[in-house]
């Protein structure tokens, strides 16, 4: 455990960034690292993300965002449900995070949550800016963005848990 709050702030604040581009990958990532044993989260009200049930279902529900992210009809994610859901799984994020590391859960899952509001509108710009400026499809822009939530999420977790040996 940190002695410091700040490095679980930063976990937390990327994993809601990382939750603005997609929803449920950062999340599904964290809940791999309770299964897997890497991380615990003891006594908490979310302990049932350790569950195969838990992974299963933030899997597909991860493989399941990153297939709709491509079709022409999809929704802004700057627009309810799909800003809603990004707030509640960034707050979610940060809350896990800061029980993992015994910071106060309670910050924590308030920066998770700005983090994701701001991983949303950035992203959003972003994807809009590469498609307008470089004349790309928007699929390309959109598989660079899979990649980053993917190995972001990846990265942030990894390196927070083997820090925290």
């Amino acid at each position: 455990m940190s002695d410091s709050i700040l490095p679980v702030l930063l976990v937390a604040f990327c994993l809601g960034a990382l939750t603005g581009l997609r929803t449920f990958t950062p999340i599904a990532v964290l809940a791999w690292t309770l299964h897997l044993r890497y991380m615990h989260i003891p006594g908490s009200s979310l302990h049932f993300l350790h569950t195969t049930a838990a992974v299963v279902v933030l899997t597909l529900l991860a493989l399941g965002e990153l297939i709709a992210d491509k079709m022409p009809n999809t929704p802004s994610r700057l627009k309810p449900p799909g800003m809603i859901g990004r707030m509640i799984f960034g707050f979610i994020c940060g809350m896990v995070s800061g029980q993992a590391w015994g910071a106060n859960w309670e910050i924590c899952a308030v920066v998770g949550l700005v983090g994701a509001i701001l991983g949303a509108l950035l992203g959003y710009e972003v994807r809009k800016g590469w498609v307008h400026t470089f004349h790309w499809h928007d699929f390309p822009v959109a598989l660079i963005e899979d990649a980053v939530a993917i190995g972001g999420s990846i990265l942030v977790i990894s390196r927070a848990v083997f820090l925290s040996y």
